[in-house]
């Protein structure tokens, strides 16, 4: 709406209200319906620009992409706002993707703060099917509710330890098929060194080879709130678990 518009849009109001004798109360009502319906207005002169924004961002099928995608060449590098649009022009499942290749784009750089941000601020359930201490455990019972700077300090030692680390994809992330299916799929693996001292462990200088399938449930705030993981160890990983046992 023009600024004359809406100047004449007041004009009649005030004047309904000097006239008819409607009385404050509908005076508001009425005001703050006009207000919502050029919110509304203003929204749909914009949806083809976001829309067009959108889909310049994202990366078309990121379920195949072999390295992580930059978030600042997908939609997740974007404003809430335009990302919570996206959701409801029916892009969830590749905005999930997208968030997912943000985390790991978080590894491979070593970016910290982008891997927390990644995260539900209230933390995430952590089941990590592989773990020792979870052989015997039943699998309802496997996981934990950590934080976000948990993950991240966790990430910050593991890269510590392996300076070089770079991730790639066998399967880059996927979001699984149906209307409320929020999983997304992702078998990754790592290539590097151990060739940093991290947590007390001395490096050995032994290859990286670690690989996994990890799923994540990522809601409609495109943030992770659950991860299952199925993987390999590295060394120092191992030597670690046999530090904390003794």
């Amino acid at each position: 709406l023009t600024s004359r518009s809406c100047c004449c849009c007041c004009c009649c109001f005030i004047l309904l209200r000097l006239v008819v004798g409607i009385d404050s109360i509908q005076f508001r009502i009425i005001m703050l319906s006009k207000s919502a319906l050029t919110v509304v207005i203003g929204l749909a002169a914009f949806l083809p620009t976001i829309s067009a924004l959108a889909a310049r961002r994202s990366i078309q099928q990121p379920q195949l992409q072999t390295l992580p995608i930059s978030p600042t060449d997908n939609i997740t590098g974007l404003p809430l706002l335009i990302k919570k649009i996206g959701l409801k022009l029916g892009r969830g499942k590749q905005l999930r993707e997208e968030v997912v290749h943000k985390y790991f784009h978080g590894v491979d750089t070593q970016n910290i703060p982008q891997i927390v941000e990644c995260f539900h601020p209230e933390g995430a359930i952590i089941r990590d099917i592989c773990s020792l201490a979870n052989r015997d455990v039943p699998y309802d019972q496997v996981g934990k509710l950590v934080s976000p700077e948990f993950l991240g300090e966790r990430c910050r030692e593991f890269l510590a330890a392996h300076p070089d680390c770079k991730v790639k994809f066998h399967h880059g992330p996927t979001c699984g098929r149906g209307l409320n299916n929020n999983w997304v799929y992702a078998h990754w693996y790592e290539e590097g060194t151990f060739s940093g001292n991290s947590q007390g462990i001395e490096p050995d200088g032994s290859p990286l080879t670690v690989q996994g399938q990890t799923r994540f449930l990522v809601g409609n705030d495109l943030k992770i709130s659950e991860i299952v993981i199925t993987r390999t160890f590295s060394r120092w990983e191992e030597a670690l678990l046999e530090k904390n046992s003794k």
